[in-house]
Order: structure tokens, then sequence, then C-alpha cells
């Protein structure tokens, strides 16, 4: 590819080496970027480390361990002065993105600070290409040459070579396992975040994971950036690389500086990577503004530009060749001019250096963007939150409130830390306050609109309301690149009220950890109980049975809520008290309890069904398994066949794989085009052995629970006279939203509401008849009402799915068979339907006999 003269002449300069600086070459022994070769996150560690100590430009700062206990580091790029003296930059940001100090001392700290860019890559594992370009770019500011010295001087990099280590390290070892077979190239045929896979840029807002929550407290607690620049990859034919100006539409509240920020700094790296003769190179296409999970979409919401880099993909290290006639745009599908992206590439090779070089390129362009702009970058950030901070005090809602009393108490604590997680300001009241026709008691929770990051509460709180957007009036409509809806609130089932007036209260501050712990009384009687409206209840039970201690569930003692479950003191109070250290716990106790009105629940083992290939359904039921110390194992498509498969476990579980996925290991056909092949021992389902297994459990009185896509295969091999309305429906048109279920007395629904909140997307919905045989029973123990289903998102086609099942406990013989048709965990927002999953699994522990 030639470049122009002045374009070389750059390029040379920012290459200048330095004596004794080592190069990521030298190194790594080979040249970076190059075909079949990648560096491994503990090298590029090491070669950040080394950096540290010969450039005093460079310092690496390990933040704690990721889920697999690696480290998760981050690199701090500067001038040395700057370094010096941090601190003194991030409080100057800090006290201009809360937006505390005046007009006039906004600019003179504006002057004086710097701005802080953080670049985040290799999120994503198989996207793997800038991860070492994080080695190139560091090096070359390390280095010092003339062409650096700006961004230098007026700006501080922090630099994340990997946002998941973990996986990083999963799909070299894999490469270099593969490299020069069949194989090579195809990616890890297993979750690249050991829960979440894909999954882990779709945590930004709820903050489950380790790394997310390390990251956050960084980002907006201690850095406060006036750029995020998150570097992804993409399909391999089209475009050569995605940066803003994003599509429509907008997330609703995000501020408008914001979206001026993102399309002049993506227009500025446009216009340099076309100087330097880079093609293919447009905004727009499928990404869109509306979204707040992603890490670069959550930055909006902080007042931040959050830039996405979505670079061509090739086959991890190893080159591909597109044909010309088969590149395509996002936007148009044709490989064209266009006003975003008026230089096409033609096809031809395209390599891991080439898209290093891309990356590489579209970084130091917002580095130089960001030395430019630097003081109006630091006043846009205090013009949002000042701005911000006024619309909270002078347009409704004023803010929300969290009451004290909740079906689940712990819940509501737990969106108050998700709130904090995002340096949000929460306060208590001071005092009983009546808001309307609503008293609030002493110390609930307040959340004022008049705040900094006034959007990210909104989002959070209010419930979203998608447009119809259509080309014209015959097209389809344009839906969201992930989720239409994301009320957490909702999602959790914590009941909060919006305050329309302005709130005259006495307040009193959070502290940024949360409230303080209670420890567990001593003085409680006998008989403690755990109330089944609480998710931390069913923490303690999976943990008291794994452990062999006893355990009642009520039945039918009007004291206490259905389901409750009951432990002796005697037997249970030190453990119940590591266990509401981590979980707190609300325990009522009594002398005595009518135990023939419980049941005492026998230790059970559950299996978790993981098929190969990337179920990310199945990794964050797995996540919520062992938050909630659930006893299971996992299991793989060979152990079905294994002797006394069926004996072993008392309930089995499938989550999120397909019907042929199950049976087979191929995906649906849908999805065939896009599967990519994987070893003989990495392939497969349980096949017709497995399912023999499965109907053996059966008649041992097991239980099988189906949850999400895996629902087809019960439906399917064990006959069962019910329909999923859903497949191939193409009259309901509902991209990832909550909807309203109503909720019937069942022990499978015990400790939920007489409502729900589900989330749904393509969700299997039943259609259920009456058994054709005698021994056979069904029950729908959650259902659509007749109208309104609607809570939060979009929904084409009620009337498809109204008076119609989500779920069906289905007993055939002495087995059950449970069918949840919606994700009930989904990505962990989902805490207010946590119980259908709990209680499915406590069938299996069921004894047949009661009380004593």
């Amino acid at each position: 590819m030639k470049r122009p003269f002045f374009a070389l002449f750059v390029l040379a300069l920012l290459a200048v080496p330095v004596l004794g600086l080592q190069t990521p070459d030298q190194f790594l022994g080979f040249k970076l970027g190059g075909d079949r070769n990648l560096a491994r996150y503990d090298r590029i560690q090491s070669y950040f480390e080394l950096l540290g100590k010969e450039s005093p430009r460079v310092r690496t700062v390990v933040l704690g361990k990721t889920t697999l206990g690696n480290d998760l580091f981050m690199a701090v790029i500067s001038d040395e002065a700057n370094l010096k003296e941090m601190e003194k930059y991030t409080a100057i940001a800090r006290r201009l993105a809360q937006g505390e100090v005046e007009a006039t001392e906004a600019e003179r700290l504006a002057a004086e600070g710097k701005a802080i860019v953080v670049i985040t890559c290799n999120l994503h594992s198989t996207e793997i290409a800038s991860s070492q370009m994080a080695m190139e770019l560091a090096y070359r500011l390390a280095a010092g040459g003339a062409g650096v010295q700006p961004i230098l001087r007026d700006v501080i990099l922090v630099l994340f070579p990997s946002v998941n280590p973990d996986g990083q390290i999963m799909e070299v070892d894999w490469y270099a396992k593969t490299r020069g077979g069949e194989y090579e190239g195809t990616g890890a045929p297993y979750l690249y975040h050991w829960y979440a896979g894909h999954d882990n840029n779709r945590d930004w807002f709820k903050a489950s994971l380790k790394e997310t929550r390390l990251i956050l407290q960084q980002l907006y607690h201690r850095l406060f950036p006036q750029i995020l620049v998150d570097e992804h990859q993409m399909g391999s034919s089209g475009d050569r690389l995605f940066i803003p100006p994003y599509q429509d539409p907008p997330t609703p509240g995000v501020h408008p500086l914001v979206w001026r920020g993102i399309n002049l700094i993506g227009s500025r790296i446009a216009y340099d990577l076309e100087k330097i003769g880079l093609k293919g190179v447009a905004s727009r296409g499928y990404f869109t503004g509306w979204w707040i999970g992603s890490l670069d979409d959550s930055a909006w919401f902080h007042n931040v530009p959050g830039i996405l880099f979505e670079g061509a993909s090739v086959r991890l290290a190893t080159p591909i060749y597109i044909e010309p006639e088969e590149v395509e745009s996002a936007e148009s599908f044709k490989n064209e001019e266009r006003v975003f992206s008026p230089n096409p590439w033609p096809g031809g090779w395209w390599r891991l250096s080439d898209l290093v070089h891309y990356e590489l390129h579209a970084s130091l362009s917002v580095l130089n963007t960001a030395a430019r702009l630097k003081n109006e970058l630091l006043l846009n950030t205090y013009q949002a939150a000042r701005e911000n901070i006024a619309r909270g005090e002078s347009e409704a809602p004023y803010a929300f409130i969290i009451p004290r009393r909740q079906h689940d108490p712990e819940a509501a604590e737990r969106l108050v830390q998700v709130l904090l997680a995002s340096n949000v300001r929460v306060f208590q009241l001071g005092h009983p306050v009546r808001v309307g026709d609503s008293l609030f008691d002493k110390r609930s929770y307040v959340v004022p609109l008049a705040q900094p990051y006034r959007a990210f509460v909104k989002n959070l709180f209010e419930r979203q309301h998608y447009p119809d957007i259509r080309k014209d009036s015959k097209a389809e409509p344009e839906l969201p690149y992930d989720m239409a809806a994301w009320t957490l609130s909702l999602a959790m089932g914590v009941k909060t009220a919006a305050v329309n007036e302005p709130l005259k209260a006495v307040l009193e501050p959070l502290p940024a950890a949360g409230p303080a712990a209670t420890p567990l009384a001593d003085d409680l009687a006998e008989f403690i109980v755990l109330d089944s409206r609480h998710n931390h209840s069913y923490r303690a039970a999976f943990e008291l049975l794994g452990k062999g201690k006893t355990v009642y569930r009520n039945i039918d003692c009007s004291d206490f809520p259905p389901g409750s479950f009951a432990v002796r003191k005697s037997e249970a109070l030190a453990l119940l008290k590591e266990i509401h250290a981590e979980a707190p716990l609300a325990p009522a106790s009594r002398k005595e309890l009518p135990l023939d009105r419980f049941r005492r629940l026998r230790p059970f083992k559950a299996g978790l069904y993981q098929n190969w290939g990337h179920n990310m359904t199945e990794g964050w039921l797995r996540f919520v398994f062992d938050q909630y110390r659930v006893p299971y194992e996992t299991i793989h498509p060979k152990d079905a066949s294994g002797k006394d498969f069926s004996k072993k476990f008392d309930v089995l579980v499938f989550a999120g794989a397909s019907e042929t996925e199950i049976e087979s290991g191929k995906p649906p056909k849908k999805w065939e085009k896009w599967a990519t092949p994987a070893p003989p021992e990495y392939s497969g389902g349980i096949g017709a052995t497995g399912e023999k297994a499965l109907q053996e459990m059966l008649k041992r009185g097991k239980v099988l629970v189906f949850m999400e896509d895996s629902c087809a295969y019960a439906i399917s091999k064990f006959k069962l006279p019910v329909t999923n309305v859903m497949e191939e429906n193409s009259k309901v048109l509902c991209p990832g939203s909550y909807l309203k279920a109503e909720v019937k007395e069942s022990p499978l629904t015990a400790g939920m509401e007489k409502s729900a909140a589900v989330f749904f997307r393509a969700t299997p919905t039943f259609e259920t008849s009456l058994p054709r045989r005698g021994d056979e029973s069904r029950s729908t123990p959650l259902v659509f009402g007749a109208r309104d289903l609607l809570l939060s998102g979009w929904l084409q086609g009620e009337e498809q799915l109204t008076r119609k099942s989500l779920m069906v406990d289905y007993r055939k013989g002495p087995g059950r068979i449970i069918l949840i048709g919606p994700d009930v965990i989904h990505r962990t927002h989902s805490e207010g339907t946590y119980k259908l999953m709990f209680n499915s699994l406590l069938a299996a522990a069921e004894e047949k006999s009661s009380g004593r």
C-alpha cells in the first residue's frame, strides 16, 4: 500500500528508537503482528514491566486478580513530570468531572490539568490484535520521538493491554496448540471468559464480574478520563475499521456534548487515517447509540466520549484472503463509496499486522486530538456535569427513592451497590418522608437526579421506549444492536418511586463502601427461619444442604411465607454466621416449630450441562450457581455416556443450548453458516446414549430442568404435549425487553410476588394440552396475562403471547420435567426471577415424607 511522503515522514518520526529501550520485536523474538505469531498475556505484562524499568514515562499498576487468578494490570504513560504529579492531575479531573467548582476556577483547572485518555484492549479475547498493538503503542510513547512530544506533554494515557487476561491466555494457548493443523485460527471451543464469554462486554452497568468492578473503580472513582477508547474486532469481509459516529437511535439523556465529542474524535480518526492512505475506514453502520451495557457505551453516561473501534478480523494470527466481490459494507452491503466510507477497501490479503497498523494509528489519532483539545475536553466534562446537576434541580423527576420495605430487602441493597460502583451519589432519609400518597421510612435510600451522572441514574430506573425506526413505511423495523431495555430496578425486582417535585428532606450521604454490615445475632431461638422471598435465603439453604446440615422447608405453616427454610441453631449457627458475612440474611426465630407443616429437604447433587461452543446462558447460570453455592458439577457431552450417569445426579439442568447442540453438538440450521470446526474431543452432543440416560433418570424419579432454547429438546425427545408458539413466529418482534408475567401459587414460584418482569427475546412461550397418559400431568406456574405485557423496551405482536405459558411443570411417571422459557438469570440482571431456577433445583431435594 503506497503512502504519501509526508505520512511516511511522520511514521518515521514516531518510530525513532531510544538507545537501550527494547522494541517489542526484540523482546518477543518475532515481529509483532507477524503471521502466525502471538504474544501471550504474561509476556505482554513482562514487556510493560521492562518498559517501566527502562523508561521514566511508563508505570505499571496491578489492580488485582482476575476470575482465574491472573494479574489485571494497566500501564500509565506520559511525560515523567506528569507521572510524578499523577495524583494532582486525577484530582483536577475529578473536581471538573464532578462539577465541584465555579466556572472561573474550572477554566484555571482545565489550563493546569492534563487530558486523561483510557484505551482498553482485547476485552473479547479472540479480538486479539489490540493486545499486540498495545506493546507497540507503549514503546513509541516510551521512546519519546519528536512526533509524540505533544501527547506526552498534555495527555496521560492509561492503557489496558487486555481487559480479559484469562481469555487472552486461553486463545493464545489454543492457537499455539492448533497452529499448523486443520483447526488453525478457529478460536477456542469454549467461553473465553470463564463465566461470561462475549457477554463480558454486557456487564458495564450491573458490574457482576471481577474484572468489571476493578476497572470501574479506576475509571469513575480515580481517573475521571476525558476520552475512553475500547478496541474490538468484527467480521472479516466488510469495512476494515469501524469508528464513530454511531448509527441512530441515541440513548435518551446522554449529554449532547458527549455525542458531539464522539463525532468530532471519530471524524478526526477517519481524517488522519485517510491522510496516510488507510482504506476501508467507515462510520455509522450497525453500531448504534442505543445501549448502556458495553464498556465504551457506559462511558457516555459518565459524560465521557466513549469511542468504539471494530477492526476486520483475521483468523487470530492467520492471514486471510478476501476476493474483491466478497467485500461488503455494514451499511449498504455494497462495496462502494459512501459519505462515511469514501475510500472502500478493494479486497486482497489481510493480516494481523494490517489490523495492528490500523489500530495503532487510530489510537495515536485519538491521543493527538486529546493533546490539541486538552482544555476543551476537560471543560466539557465540567460543563456536562454542571448542566446535569442543574437539570436535576429544575426538572422532574428530582430523585428516585428505594424504600426500605421491599419484597427482598437485600436486592435493594445490591442495587445500591451497583450505583455506588459507578460513582452515583446515594443518600438515606434522615427521617420519614411523605411523597404524594406514599410514606417512606427513615433510612430509605434516595438517589437524587441533581448529580453529574444523571443519565446513568435515569436509565437504570426509568423504563425504556425503543423508537420504531424504519427506512420507509414498508420496511422492517431497525432493531437495536443488543437490547431494547435495561431497567435494572425492574429486572432485580426492586420497588422504586420517582419524586416529581422538589424533595424537602434531610439527606445523609452514604459512604462509597455502602452501609456497614450488622453481625448475625447470638440470641436467636433454637429454630431459625429464613424468608423464601429473599434470594440470600436460598444461598444459605444450598450451602447448608451441601455441608450436610438439616434443612426444613415450609409447606403450610401460615406464620411464615410458603417455602421458607428452617434450621436448628444448635446445628447451623456457626455456618450461618459465615454465610451472613458474605450474603446478609434476615432471620426470624422460634423456640419451637410445627415440623409436621414443614418438609425436610435432602441433600442433592445437580449437574449443569455445558455444550462445546460459546453458550453464555450456561456461563451466567454457572456464575450464579457458584455465587449461591449450588451443589453442582459441570457435565460435558461425553459424560452422558458414562457408567451410572443416571444415578449420579438428582437434577440435571440444560440452559441455552439448542436441541441440535444438545443432541449432536451442531448449531441450529440458521447458524450453521457461521459455525467453525473443532477437534473431535471438543465436538458432539449426548446422542442416543445420553437421551436414554435422561429417560432412565425420569424412571428413577429425578428432575430435568430445561431453560430457554434447551426447552425444544425436552418437548421433542419426551414427546410432551407442549408447543412453543415462538418457534419461527415472525409476528412477534421483541428485541430484548421486559414483559410482565403473572405468577401462580406453586412450589416452583415460592417466594415470588404475584407478577414478575421477565426478559424476553424470541423466548420459548408455550401452549399446553391435556396429557394423554394417566401417569402424566402438567401445571403452568408462570403465564402471560390478557393484555399490557410490555414493561420496558419494545413489543410488536402482543396478541401472539397473551394467555400463554412461560413455565411448564410436567410430571412424567415418578420423574419431573421443568421447562423455563425465559432466561431467568439474564446476565445476572434478572435477580427478580432467580427463584424460578432455585425452586426448580430444590424440587430434587424434596422428601416424600414430611416433618420429623
